[in-house]
C-alpha cells in the first residue's frame, strides 16, 4: 500500500495551495433542491433526507450510467439484476420497483418486477436530486423507498457554445462520446445533443462468479438524442415556457451466472427504447399572494423486447429448450399543475393537481422444443396478448409554517384515486375481469429547528403508497420454464410509514449530515402457489399445474443510520470525508421471516480529496475506499428455504483531473478503479464488479 501511495503524496507535496479560495466555500449543505418539499430550499434547512449530485461532481466523473453517480449516496444501492446496461436504484433496502424515477419532474413507469432503470444520457444532466424515505405525498404512487429526480440541461449563457467529449473504459473495452450545441439568443435558449456508447463483456478479478476473469454476455450499447427549447417572456421576464424531447435506445445482453452443468441459460434485451416529449411552463413573483405557478405535461413511450432461453440436457442426449419472449409497449400521458401561495404571513402553501394515464400493451410467447424423447423433436408453443391501463388522479397540498424560536413546521397530504382495468386480452380465463378502483390518502409532517449555532435539527414522518403494476394484476410471467405466475386483479396497494430524525452541522471546516430512520411497510406483493381453484388462479387447469399468483402477503421493517461528513483542513487543500449507512432490514413472508434481505449492514465510502494548483493549473485528486459488509438473501425454494450470499468487500480507488485553457474550457480526468484487483460483488442484485481498470475522460467546451 505504501509504495502505491508514495508517488501521489510526492505529487501533492509539490502542489501549491495558493489557489484555494480564501472566502468561505459553499458546501453540500448550501445546495438548493426542490425535491424534498417541492419548493426551493437548501439541503441544510430541508426536513427530509436529501442528497444532490451537482454539475461539477458529474463533470469530474466518467459514468457509463446515471446510477453510478448515486452509488455513494448513503442508503442507496445499485442493482442491475444481471443485465449490465440496465442499472436501477434501491433506497434503504427497498426494491427498485418501489423507487420513483423522474426526469425533469416527470415519471418513468416500468411495470416489471425489477423496477425502472436509469436510462438517461449522463452528458445531458445538470444535477440529480435524491430523497431517501417514503415520498408519496409530493411525488406520486411509487415512492415507498424514495425519489430520484434527474434534471436535464438548458441552454448555455452565451449565444452559441459547442461541447464535445468522450470516455474510455478498460474494464469493458468500451467508449462513450457526445456532442452538444447550446446557447441563449435574447429571450430564447436552446440545447441539442447526441451521444452513444458501446461496451463489450466486462473484465473482473477471477472468482467463483467468473473463473476466467470475464463475465460472458454483459455487452451493451446506448444511443441518445436530446433537444431543449425555452423562451422567457412577460413584462418582467418572469414567464418561462420550454419543450424537451428525449430519445434513448438500449440494446443489452444478460449475464447467465456461473456455469451450471447440463444447463444453458441466456437472457437478451435487444430493445429498450424510451421517447418523450415534455412541455413546461413556469411563472414567478406574480403577486404578494401568489409566488409561483408551474404546469407541465408529457407523452412518453417505452418499447422493450425481452428474451430468455433455457436448455436443460440430461444423460442420453435428451434436452428440453424453452424460449420465452415479452414484447411490450408502455405509453404514459401525464401532467402536473402546482401553485405556490404566500397569502398568509409566515406561511408558504402549495396546492397541486396531478394525473397519469399509464397503458401497457404486452405480447408474450413461449416455445418448448423436446429432443431425444421421440423419433423426432417435439415443439409446442403458446402466445398471449394483454392491454391494460391504470389511470391515477390526485390532489396534494403542503404548508410550510415558520414558527417562533427558530422552528419551521411542514405538513402535507395527497388524495389519490386510481382506476385499473384489463382492456383487452386473448386469454379466455381473464376476459371480462372488472375494473378496480381505489381511493387513498397519505400524509407527511416535518419539523426543523435552527436555534443552535451552526446547527439544524430535524424530524419527520412520511407515508408511502404504491399501486400494483399492470403485470401483477392482469398479466402472466414465466421464469425459464419453471412455471407461470399469474396476475391477481384483487391486489391492494402496498403502503409504508417512516419516521426519522437528523442533524446538520457546519463550522470551522467541518460539515455533516446525519439521520436515523425507521420504516414499516405492509401488504407487500409476493407470490404463492395455486393449491386450489380460486378467482386468482383463474381456472382448474392452472390450479392443477400448481403454478403461482401474486398476493398481498409480505411485510418489511427497516431501520438504520446514515452519515455524510467532511472536514476541510485549513490552508492545505485537503478534505477527508465519509459517506456511510448502517441498515437492518427484516422481511416477513407468509411462512417465514428473515433479515437476509440482500441489504448490507454497513456500506459506504471514505477518502481524502485535494484541490489546489499544480504548475499553475487547477488540480484535484481523490484517493478513496469503497466498501460494504457481506449480504445474504433467503427465499422459498421448491424444496424449502434457500440462502444465497456474497462476502464483504472493499476496493481502493484513485481519481484525479485538471482544467486548463481559457475559462477552463478543456478538462481531463483519469480514474483507476479497484487498484488491488480484488474480486467482489456488491450484492446479489448486482453483477460482480470490475477488476483493476482505468477510466479516461476528456471534454472540450468552446
Amino acid at each position: 500500500m505504501r509504495s502505491r501511495s508514495l508517488p501521489l503524496l510526492t505529487l501533492l507535496a509539490s502542489v501549491s495551495p495558493t489557489a484555494i479560495a480564501q472566502a468561505e466555500e459553499v458546501t453540500f449543505l448550501d445546495t438548493i433542491t426542490v425535491l424534498g418539499t417541492r419548493t426551493a430550499m437548501s439541503v441544510r434547512d430541508n426536513p427530509r433526507s436529501v442528497s444532490v449530485i451537482d454539475q461539477s461532481t458529474i463533470e469530474r466523473r466518467a459514468p457509463e450510467s446515471i446510477a453510478e453517480l448515486l452509488r455513494d449516496v448513503p442508503g442507496v444501492q445499485v442493482a442491475d439484476e444481471s443485465v449490465a446496461g440496465m442499472k436501477r436504484i434501491r433506497i434503504r433496502g427497498e426494491s427498485s420497483r418501489r423507487v420513483t424515477i423522474l426526469v425533469d419532474g416527470q415519471e418513468i413507469t416500468d411495470h416489471s418486477t425489477y423496477g425502472t432503470p436509469l436510462l438517461v444520457d449522463p452528458a445531458g444532466v445538470e444535477r440529480i436530486e435524491v430523497v431517501r424515505g417514503p415520498s408519496s405525498v409530493l411525488f406520486g404512487a411509487k415512492a415507498i423507498g424514495g425519489v430520484v429526480n434527474i434534471v436535464t440541461k438548458r441552454g448555455a449563457d452565451k449565444p452559441i457554445q459547442f461541447e464535445t467529449g468522450g470516455s474510455y473504459y478498460s474494464a469493458s473495452q468500451g467508449w462513450q462520446g457526445f456532442g452538444a450545441v447550446s446557447g441563449t439568443l435574447g429571450n430564447f435558449d436552446y440545447r441539442f445533443s447526441g451521444g452513444a456508447d458501446r461496451h463489450s463483456d466486462r473484465s473482473v478479478a477471477k472468482s467463483r462468479w467468473a473463473p476466467t476473469g470475464k463475465l460472458e454476455d454483459t455487452a451493451f450499447r446506448n444511443d441518445n438524442l436530446y433537444a431543449h427549447l425555452g423562451y422567457r417572456f412577460g413584462a418582467d421576464n418572469n414567464h418561462y415556457l420550454a419543450m424537451k424531447l428525449e430519445r434513448h435506445r438500449l440494446e443489452s445482453e444478460g449475464w447467465p451466472g456461473p456455469p451450471v452443468a447440463g444447463q444453458d441459460f441466456r437472457i437478451n434485451l435487444p430493445q429498450r427504447d424510451r421517447t418523450k416529449v415534455g412541455l413546461y411552463y413556469d411563472v414567478d413573483n406574480i403577486s404578494a399572494t401568489i409566488a409561483k405557478i408551474h404546469a407541465d405535461t408529457y407523452v412518453q413511450t417505452i418499447d422493450r423486447l425481452f428474451e430468455n432461453k433455457v436448455t436443460v440436457t440430461s444423460a442420453g442426449g435428451r434436452s428440453v429448450a424453452v424460449k420465452s419472449t415479452s414484447d411490450d409497449r408502455i405509453t404514459n400521458i401525464g401532467g402536473n399543475f402546482q401553485i405556490d401561495l404566500t397569502a398568509f404571513d409566515q406561511h408558504r402553501t402549495i396546492l397541486g393537481l396531478q394525473f397519469l394515464a399509464d397503458k401497457l400493451d404486452s405480447e408474450k410467447g413461449s416455445t418448448t422444443v423436446m429432443t431425444g424423447y421421440a423419433p423426432r423433436p417435439v415443439t409446442t408453443g403458446s402466445t398471449s396478448r394483454d392491454k391494460a391501463s391504470i389511470n391515477t388522479a390526485s390532489v396534494y397540498v403542503q404548508d410550510e409554517w415558520t414558527l417562533p424560536y427558530d422552528f419551521k413546521f411542514t405538513a402535507g397530504a395527497r388524495l389519490y384515486h386510481t382506476r385499473t382495468s384489463l382492456d383487452e386480452t386473448t386469454v379466455a380465463a381473464r376476459a371480462n375481469l372488472p375494473a378496480q378502483e381505489d381511493t387513498a390518502a397519505v400524509k407527511s409532517f416535518g419539523l426543523t429547528w435552527s436555534g443552535l449555532s451552526n446547527t439544524v435539527l430535524r424530524a419527520s414522518y412520511s407515508e408511502g403508497y404504491i399501486t400494483p403494476t399492470l403485470l401483477q394484476m392482469f398479466s402472466s410471467t414465466t421464469a425459464g420454464g419453471q412455471g407461470v405466475t399469474y396476475g391477481n386483479p384483487a391486489l391492494k396497494p402496498e403502503t409504508s410509514r417512516n419516521i426519522e430524525a437528523g442533524i446538520r452541522y457546519e463550522h470551522n471546516g467541518l460539515v455533516l449530515d446525519a439521520a436515523a430512520f425507521l420504516s414499516k411497510s405492509k401488504d407487500y406483493i409476493g407470490t404463492t402457489r395455486c393449491l386450489s381453484v380460486s378467482a386468482a388462479c383463474l381456472t382448474a387447469a392452472t390450479a392443477a399445474s400448481a403454478v403461482s399468483y401474486y398476493v398481498n402477503a409480505d411485510r418489511a421493517t427497516s431501520y438504520g443510520l446514515e452519515l455524510v461528513a467532511e472536514y476541510k483542513i485549513t490552508d492545505t487543500g485537503f478534505t477527508p470525508y465519509v459517506s456511510a449507512a448502517l441498515i437492518r432490514r427484516e422481511l416477513e413472508y407468509s411462512t417465514f421471516s428473515t433479515y437476509n434481505s440482500d441489504t448490507p449492514l454497513l456500506s459506504g465510502r471514505f477518502g481524502l480529496r485535494y484541490e489546489g494548483n499544480w504548475q499553475s493549473l487547477p488540480f484535484w485528486t481523490d484517493l478513496y475506499v469503497r466498501a460494504a459488509s457481506g449480504v445474504r438473501q433467503t427465499y422459498q425454494g421448491t424444496a424449502g428455504l434457500v440462502t444465497d450470499s456474497v462476502p464483504s468487500w472493499a476496493t481502493l480507488n484513485l481519481a484525479l483531473g485538471t482544467n486548463f485553457g481559457s475559462n477552463g474550457r478543456y478538462s481531463l480526468a483519469i480514474a483507476v478503479n479497484n487498484i488491488l484487483d480484488m474480486p467482489y460483488r456488491p450484492s446479489l442484485g448486482e453483477l460482480p464488479g470490475p477488476g483493476r481498470s482505468v477510466e479516461l475522460t476528456a471534454k472540450m467546451t468552446f
